[in-house]
């Protein structure tokens, strides 16, 4: 078969899908991708022909504040205010939607796949889908998306364990479990992870691709290097490799590691609660400390700790010192914390596998003839 994927031009939004895409071509299938430019060398990596589709995330908004003049640029970034939930709906559900249904029409007539893949964000995608009358499924990313229900919906391959998803999820019709795995571009691991004669606890740090902030990262490393353990930083695309400044010893700075390799070196985690990092901590089985700052990561982080799997600070909250307590308790767990994480870790064994819906995926794929039964993003993520 011929697969079109396509997704949101963002880390997060991207690479959830490429174990099922790799998947499918273990068994065979050729895959295009429709995204922005920003993600085709790594996509063109792993053998997927990219096809540039859609606007980013930052495009949209900045649009949708260019079209508002009473809000400002600095108000459409602050997630708590209505201001940026209106812009974020705007975004969300008219730019975007708009320009991947434009840029695939095309695409789908060039490629002329079997069936369409699409990011459950990219619902534009879905819409050129039915235009084209090609099967159709979507692809979560993690938790609380909102979906219509009246109506035959799209098949969901959600990612997202059951005991941490929302129910309204869990019982939509058309959902399949599908395991989350973690994906990163290859590249070498950095010695301080891969120095098997250092028996002292690897701390990894990271805000994600998007939400990168020095100053957050400068903390969280002063903090966790008093407490004599081994500390991974990795900046992200946004933090200049300098913007630290000079670090405890103990610490190490990378602009970018190979997360999928990295965790399993960890001894805990210290992140953002962006998606895709969380469900890797949490398959990985890590200790987490969840610094959100945007997006859904406040409501990942919220999920986590109510399940007893992390602790979070907030803003302020936030600074050397908790953050060296809270790590601190993190790589000291109690056998019931313990016992929880590994709970979680069973829950995802137990889902499908991307080689094991692959081999059903057309017949899970079908055509939309009710656009109401698109499915509609409520909280977008990067």
């Amino acid at each position: 078969m011929r697969i079109l994927f396509s997704s949101l031009e963002a880390y997060g939004h991207t690479f959830p899908l490429v174990p099922l895409a790799l998947a499918a071509q273990r068994a065979g299938h050729t895959v295009h991708w429709a995204v922005g430019e920003r993600m085709h060398p790594v996509l063109a990596e792993q053998g997927f022909t990219p096809w540039a589709a859609g606007m980013s995330i930052r495009a949209a908004f900045d649009q949708a504040v260019s079209q508002d003049p009473s809000v400002s640029s600095t108000e459409a970034v602050k997630a708590d205010t209505v201001a940026h939930r209106d812009l974020v709906r705007r975004a969300f559900t008219e730019l975007i939607p708009q320009a991947f249904e434009t840029d695939l029409v095309p695409v789908i007539d060039r490629v002329a796949p079997d069936l369409v893949v699409s990011e459950a964000a990219s619902f534009g995608a879905v819409k050129a889908a039915q235009v084209a009358g090609i099967g159709v499924v979507t692809h979560g990313f993690g938790r609380g998306i909102a979906f219509d229900r009246d109506t035959p919906e799209v098949t969901l391959l959600d990612i997202c364990p059951p005991s941490l998803q929302e129910p309204e999820v869990l019982t939509r019709r058309g959902r399949v479990p599908l395991r989350p795995v973690a994906f990163a571009a290859d590249g070498p691991l950095p010695p301080i992870a891969a120095d098997g004669d250092d028996h002292r606890p690897l701390v990894y740090v990271t805000l994600g691709t998007e939400f990168g902030n020095a100053r957050v990262l400068g903390e969280v490393a002063t903090g966790i290097a008093s407490l004599g353990t081994r500390v991974l930083v990795a900046l992200g695309p946004s933090v200049p490799v300098d913007a630290l400044g000079p670090l405890p010893d103990g610490v190490v700075v990378e602009a970018w590691v190979p997360q999928a390799a990295v965790l399993p070196h960890a001894s805990a985690i210290v992140h953002h609660g962006g998606s895709g990092t969380t469900l890797a901590a949490l398959a990985a089985g890590l200790p987490q400390l969840l610094l959100p700052q945007g997006a859904d990561q406040f409501d990942n982080a919220a999920a986590l700790v109510a399940a007893g799997l992390a602790t979070q600070l907030v803003g302020p909250q936030a600074h050397p010192e908790s953050i060296r307590a809270a790590v601190a308790e993190l790589l000291a767990p109690t056998a019931a914390a313990a016992e929880r994480r590994r709970a979680v870790v069973t829950e995802i064994d137990a889902m499908p596998s991307p080689d094991a819906i692959v081999a059903d995926l057309r017949d899970l794929a079908r055509p939309v003839t009710d656009l109401s039964s698109v499915p509609r993003q409520e909280l977008p993520t990067t």
